[in-house]
Order: structure tokens, then sequence, then C-alpha cells
């Protein structure tokens, strides 16, 4: 007799155990994890649900999970549904699932997943469709995530990638043995000119410096265009001090007691998450303080800890690649709602990044898809049988 599965719906995240959620939810990390989606909860501008997924014969066992937001205003334009949209070549109102923060979404879902994800995902859509909505959109999604997806029908377009620096527990030497030999004087060259520029340097939890940390936040957030105004940086950075605290490290440098730069990150798992920067920048800028605070001083923590992944997250990859970062690709992802069809368009062509940026840091396992082009050839495959 075929195992069927009931899906239900709950409006918070309270209302699941954390353990039970993180259980399911372990390799996604941080960013699918209770605590996380417990912060991003709180936020304003949208509603939140959260669609359960349990196997009939065994109802106490949560076998696949799924939050689905209803966005009123989205404040950060990266996450913007048309920007994703635009990526994929559709138009509509689309309901997003999966990550509303955090630059990586991994389903939660066991692996392997077929029957509990296929009930689950028809839930989904049906209350996509009873939105009014052509379907789901899942952003920043996970190679594993958008093939367990494109095995279903949905649409995939490459939105970038995802970085880390993977250093197995290594000491900050060893990390530095894997680094080009240019690249290894010039990071001696920077971490040896910010430690003899006398900062106070600590470790702190997010709890004891947000108020000190917020303005600083402020700062690098206006410099780059962004609206910031500093008592919502401190309002920020208190929600993320109540929902994480115990996952924050906080790497700050001061000058006679006062904070004049910090790298906020979040130890979970095997991973140290790097997630914020600020600086008084009337008194930091000729030590290389970011590339010490957000880099240099994280490896010697880890390897004191036995981490073995700094999480970079997406954009300024040449940064990042050149202090030893690896690259995976994140997907947006459309999910239909039956009958609502997609466009006819070329499958996402992944060549150029090995290209631009070099086999060694792309891992050939993650970039070559069954919707994407070889390392070699002559491009992109055809649309798998029946995918249109």
């Amino acid at each position: 007799m075929p195992v069927t599965f009931e899906v239900r719906a709950v409006p918070s995240l309270t209302e699941i155990a954390a353990t039970e959620w993180d259980a399911l939810a372990a390799p996604g990390g941080l960013y699918a994890s209770h605590a996380w989606l417990g912060s991003v909860e709180r936020e304003p501008g949208a509603g939140v649900e959260y669609l359960l997924a349990r196997r009939a014969d065994h109802p106490g066992r949560l076998a696949c999970a799924l939050p689905l937001y209803d966005v009123e205003t989205e404040y950060n334009p990266y996450y913007a549904h048309r920007r994703h949209l635009d990526l994929l070549g559709l138009d509509g109102s689309w309901t997003l699932a999966g990550a509303r923060r955090g630059y990586r979404y991994e389903l939660p879902a066991a692996q392997g997943a077929g029957p509990e994800l296929d009930a689950l995902l028809a839930a989904a859509l049906e209350r996509a469709a009873a939105r009014g909505t052509r379907g789901l959109l899942f952003p920043f999604a996970t190679t594993r995530t958008a093939r367990l997806l494109w095995e279903r029908g949905a649409a995939v377009a490459l939105d970038g990638a995802d970085a880390a620096v993977i250093t197995d527990g290594a000491s900050f030497d060893e990390y530095l043995r894997k680094l080009s030999s240019k690249r290894r004087i010039a990071v001696r060259h920077e971490f040896s000119t910010f430690r003899a520029a006398g900062y106070e340097l600590g470790l702190e939890k997010l709890a004891d410096c947000y108020t000190e940390a917020a303005p600083l936040l402020g700062q690098i957030q206006r410099k780059y265009g962004h609206e910031a105004h500093d008592e919502g940086m401190r309002e920020y950075l208190a929600g993320q001090a109540e929902a994480l605290g115990k996952y924050s490290r906080v790497f700050t440098a001061r000058r006679s007691g006062r904070l004049v730069g910090f790298s906020l990150m979040y130890e979970f798992g095997d991973t140290l998450y790097a997630r914020a920067v600020g600086f008084d920048y009337a008194e930091t800028g000729k030590a290389f303080e970011y590339y010490a605070l957000c880099y240099y001083l994280p490896v010697e923590y880890m390897h004191r800890q036995g981490l073995r992944r700094l999480h970079l997250g997406m954009e300024t990859y040449e940064a990042k690649l050149a202090r030893g970062a690896r690259l995976g690709p994140l997907w947006s992802v459309a999910l239909p709602v039956p009958g609502s069809p997609l466009p006819d368009r070329e499958l996402a062509d992944t060549s150029e990044w090995p290209r631009r940026f070099g086999r060694r840091a792309l891992p050939e396992e993650e970039w070559r898809q069954p919707w994407a082009a070889p390392w070699e050839g002559s491009g992109v495959p055809g649309a798998r049988e029946g995918a249109r």
C-alpha cells in the first residue's frame, strides 16, 4: 500500500519544535534553521506560513517543510520578485517560497525526497492558486533544491554564486599555503599591517555590542547607497541579538575602548556565516581592516574551534576568490501552478563561470547540472523532454 502524507499549515515556527525542524533542515545550515527563519518571521513587510508534510502512518515525523511568504513590502531590492522574474523571463504575480533572507536556500526535505515532496508542493501550489498567483518563486536555491524542483517542471535560471572559504579547521599558515605565492605575500602584508595598527581586538556577543555597532553598520550601508538610519540599524541588530544571540560571534576592533570596526558572524554547525560589517571611516581604512575582520581573524578562530567553512555569500567574487573562496551556483526557480505555462527559453549556461574564475575555485560536481552546459562543448543542451 503506498505511503500517504498529510500536509498542514502553521502560522509560526513557535508551533514547531526547533529540534524537529533542525533535524530535517540540517543540510541547509543556518539559513534553513529554526533560529534564522524565526528571526526572519519577525521582520516587517511580509506574512508567512509553514507547510509541514508528515507521513500518515507516522504522524509525529516531519518529512518535508516549506515556508511561504506573502510579501507586501520588500525593503531589500536584491530580494525583489522583479529581479528574479527578470532572470527567469517571467511576469505576473508569484508566491515567494523558501527564502526571504539569507542569500541561500536549501529545501528542508530528506535526501532523495519523493512522495513527501510531491505532496508538499501540490499543497503549496494549491495555496498559490488560491492567492491568484502563477506559482511558487524560489530565490537563491542551492543546486540540490533547484534540481528537485527542475525535475518537477520548474524553470531554472542562474542567479549568481555562493562563496565560501573551506579551511577544514586549518591553521592560518596552512590556510596561506593553499593560496598562490603572490596572494600569500599580499595576505601576509595585509594582516601584518592590520596587526601593527594597534587596535584592541576582541570576540564579543552581539547582545553586548549591538548599540555601539549600529552606527558603524549605518555608515557602511550609506556608503554603498542604501538608505539607513542608525536607529533602524539598532533595532535590526537588537532583533538579531534576541533571536540568534547564542550563535553570534562579533570580531571587534577598538581604539581606547571605543568600537571602530566589527564583523558580525554566526557559528552554526561546522560553519561560520558572515552577516554584517561596520566601520567608523574617520578612524579606519588604512590598515586592511575589512579583510582582517572578515577573513583573517575568523580563519584563526575557526582553527581554534575546529570549524571547516567560512560562508561569505554572494557578489565581490574576485576579492573572495583571491582569499581562497570557492564558488557554488545559486538559482532562481519558478514552479508554476498546473495549467500555467512557462516560456520556451534556453536553459542556463554556466560555462562563462569557469572561464572567468577558473575551474579550481568552482567545484565541477556542483556546476555541471542536467540543465547546464558542460565544461567543454558547444553550449546549452536542450530542455528535458516534457519539461515545458
